[in-house]
C-alpha cells in the first residue's frame, strides 16, 4: 500500500526527504553512484539532496521510491515539503526571448532538481501536465548548458559538466511521463525539441563555447523546435495558433534575435 503520511523521526517532527533517502539507500547497501544509476540522476546532486544542499522534488523522490521499493514514502516527503501553489512570481513559464550570449534571471526554472508547479489550482490532465513540465525541463536543462558553454573549463570537465547539467535538471525524468501520458503530436513535438537539446549537450561535450559557431548550429534548430513543442501544447489546450509574426519574429529559429547570427538574417 502506498504511503501517503510523511515518516517522522524521534522528535515527531517529519524527517527530511535527504534523510529519509540516505536510510533506506544504507538500508538497501548502496552507494550513491549505484543509486545514482537506477533513478537517472547525477551522484553530486543526490548526496546534496542527502545532507541537504539541495531540497530535491517529486520527480526523483518517485524514482527513488521505485528503486529503493520504500512504498511511497519519499513521494509522501516531497508533496508535504512542496506547497501545492507557488507564491506569486515564484515560477513563470519560459519567454523564448533569451538569446544566445546574453545573462538569463535567476529563476527557479534555473536551479537544478527544483520541480515546476504551475501556479494553478484546477489540476491538469496528466497528458497536459506532462507536456508542460517536459516543456519547462527542456528549457531548464538549456540554461544549464548555456552556463556550461560560457564557463571556463577544461576539455576533460566540460563533458561531465554538461552530462551532469542534463541529469540535474530532471530531464529524463520529465521525458518518461511525456512519452506515456502525451497525445501523438505533443510526443512527436517534444521528442523533436529533446533530440534538438541533446545536440546542443554533445557539441559542448566535445568544446563548443556560447559564442561559437558550433554552440549556435545546434542552438537555433533549438530553438525553432522548442517553440513548436510550445504550439502543440497551445493545440491540446485549444488556443488559436500563434505564428512568429503576431509576436514580432521572422520565424522560430531566434536568428534574427541573435547578437551573432543576427547580422546574416534578411529582414
Amino acid at each position: 500500500m502506498a504511503v501517503t503520511e510523511p515518516p517522522h523521526d524521534g522528535t515527531g517532527r517529519p524527517e527530511s526527504l535527504g534523510e529519509c533517502l540516505r536510510r533506506h539507500r544504507q538500508a538497501a547497501k548502496l552507494s550513491l553512484a549505484d543509486l545514482a544509476k537506477r533513478v537517472n540522476y547525477s551522484r553530486g546532486y543526490l548526496s546534496k539532496v542527502e545532507t541537504g544542499r539541495a531540497p530535491g522534488n517529486l520527480a526523483l523522490a518517485l524514482r527513488c521510491d521505485q528503486a529503493l521499493a520504500t512504498g511511497g514514502v519519499l513521494a509522501a516527503l516531497a508533496r508535504h515539503a512542496s506547497p501545492a501553489v507557488p507564491p506569486a512570481g515564484a515560477d513563470r513559464l519560459p519567454s523564448g526571448r533569451t538569446r544566445p550570449g546574453h545573462a538569463e534571471g535567476g529563476t527557479a526554472r534555473d536551479r537544478p532538481g527544483v520541480e515546476a508547479v504551475l501556479p494553478t489550482s484546477v489540476p491538469l490532465p496528466p497528458g497536459l501536465a506532462s507536456g508542460v513540465a517536459f516543456m519547462l525541463a527542456l528549457d531548464a536543462t538549456h540554461g544549464a548548458l548555456r552556463r556550461v558553454a560560457s564557463a571556463d573549463l577544461p576539455p576533460e570537465h566540460r563533458y561531465d559538466a554538461a552530462n551532469r547539467a542534463v541529469h540535474d535538471a530532471a530531464l529524463y525524468v520529465a521525458r518518461e511521463q511525456l512519452l506515456v501520458s502525451a497525445t501523438v503530436p505533443v510526443v512527436t513535438a517534444g521528442e523533436a525539441a529533446f533530440l534538438r537539446l541533446v545536440a546542443i549537450r554533445d557539441a559542448i561535450r566535445t568544446g563548443a563555447v556560447l559564442s561559437g559557431p558550433e554552440y549556435h548550429a545546434a542552438y537555433h534548430p533549438f530553438a525553432e523546435s522548442l517553440w513548436t513543442f510550445r504550439m502543440a501544447l497551445r493545440q491540446e489546450f485549444g488556443q488559436e495558433p500563434v505564428t512568429p509574426a503576431l509576436l514580432d519574429r521572422i520565424d522560430w529559429s531566434d536568428r534574427e534575435r541573435c547578437a551573432d547570427c543576427g547580422a546574416a538574417v534578411s529582414h
